[in-house]
């Protein structure tokens, strides 16, 4: 993961995801990186955060969508 990822491909949802679709992603994803100790999986953790806090936030949802690319 780099920092230019889409925050809906960091959580494996598709972009018109419902918020509860989004937060089982997150779930899961998270339950899978906390599991491995690795510097990488504390990469993908702290992508996996950033991805969540602004996708269910529906305000910042709405500003990242509407700079994102399409």
């Amino acid at each position: 993961m780099t920092d230019g990822d889409d925050l809906y491909a960091v959580l494996e949802v598709a972009a018109h995801a419902r918020p509860q679709v989004i937060e089982a992603a997150f779930a899961v994803l998270r339950e899978l990186a906390a599991r491995d100790d690795s510097a990488a999986a504390v990469r993908v953790l702290v992508r996996l955060n950033q991805a969540h806090a602004v996708l269910c936030d529906p305000v910042r949802r709405a500003d990242y969508d509407g700079e994102r690319p399409r």
